[in-house]
């Protein structure tokens, strides 16, 4: 374990912003303590993640790093887009992140302009997902990863970038965060994936970044986490999902929690959480411009659950066929490596297993 998640483990006290700690206690001024609302601050960020044996054992999302003579600092998976992984920090720790057992990083001048570099290389590419930590955080290394880009890679026309910096510290955004989407506003396509795991956090300082942002030009997608004890009951995501279409987002990823080291009790089976997004898609309450793909993060990448996707279980673990083809994988990124919980399938495509999570 390195990184963050690896300091709170051990002395079980939690990282948090003065903002988070203040969100917490307007949780319990206005509702209380056994409300639904503190305990979806408290659960996220104070609840410590467990010492003893996990079910769990991944420390990364998954393995995708370029190698080779590719330069370091991102990872892909995927034809159009690659994820540049550009600093570890984050305004506040949710203890159930991966990217928190990450070891602590900043990317570099030279790693930059070798990525850009790398970008306009490759003409199948058209995009990057800019991730961390929290790329929002740091608007100076972003301008410098952004005019680089924007400098050397003519191909690539769409940056995507995943924070929770609005909800964690919305004080953060000064001019200098917002002068940026000014400045490559005619450049890219800005496309802003917000994590916010329950409605107690869309606060009116988050609701006013995001208004901005979207007079700026950027777009605001969804990617929530199903988390045991936030957000795991109907009412709740309805009322974060009808929140957020309010708020003119893009619905998104409903994820499963990610099977990694301490936080067994942060996640559902995954059929709860079939059973609440069928809720949710088909019980009536939400607009269909609402509604988020359930999705599960496994070792070869996203898979989005549909009918017949799930093939069996077998004490915990689950069989999932997906459309990956390690052809295409290893084309895009020679360096890709078959993890050992895939196979490919009679039909050409790859299945994984899956750990399941307990009710």
């Amino acid at each position: 374990m390195a990184g963050f998640l690896e300091t709170i483990t051990k002395t079980q006290k939690p990282k948090v912003h003065k903002y988070t700690q203040e969100l917490l206690e307007r949780a319990k001024d206005q509702h209380g303590e056994e409300s639904g609302a503190y305990r979806g601050i408290y659960n996220q960020y104070f609840r410590m993640p467990s010492t003893g044996v996990s079910v769990g054992s991944s420390t990364r999302h998954f393995e995708a790093v370029v190698s080779g003579d590719a330069p370091q600092g991102f990872e892909r998976m995927y034809r159009r887009v690659v994820v540049i992984d550009m600093l570890s920090a984050c305004a506040s720790e949710c203890v159930f992140c991966v990217r928190g057992l990450y070891d602590r990083h900043t990317l570099g001048t030279d790693q930059i302009n070798a990525i850009a570099d790398y970008l306009k290389s490759d003409e199948d590419l058209a995009e990057i997902l800019v991730t961390g930590g929290d790329p929002l955080i740091s608007p100076r290394k972003l301008r410098e990863l952004l005019s680089a880009v924007a400098s050397r890679a003519d191909n690539i026309s769409t940056v995507r970038m995943g924070t929770r910096l609005p909800v964690q510290n919305p004080h953060a955004f000064g001019p200098d965060v917002y002068e940026i989407f000014a400045e490559y506003a005619d450049r890219f396509h800005f496309e802003i994936s917000v994590q916010i795991n329950h409605p107690f956090e869309l606060q009116p300082e988050a609701v006013e970044v995001f208004q901005r942002l979207q007079r700026l030009g950027a777009r605001l997608h969804s990617q929530n986490v199903l988390l045991k004890g936030v957000n795991d009951s109907i009412e709740t995501l309805i009322e974060l999902y009808d929140r957020q279409r309010t708020l003119r987002f893009i619905p998104h990823y409903l994820f499963h929690a990610v099977p990694m080291v301490g936080t067994d009790e942060f996640r559902t089976t995954v059929q709860r959480g079939l059973d609440l997004v069928s809720q949710l898609s088909n019980g009536g309450f939400l607009s269909g411009m609402a509604k988020p793909m359930y999705t599960v993060m496994t070792d070869i990448g996203k898979v989005t659950l549909y009918e017949g996707s799930i093939l069996g279980k077998e004490d915990r673990l689950l069989k999932i066929r997906t459309s990956y083809r390690l052809e295409d994988r290893v084309r895009w990124n020679p360096s890709y490596q078959l993890p050992a919980s895939a196979t490919p399938n009679s039909a050409g495509t790859l299945d994984v297993t899956y750990i399941d999570g307990e009710d």
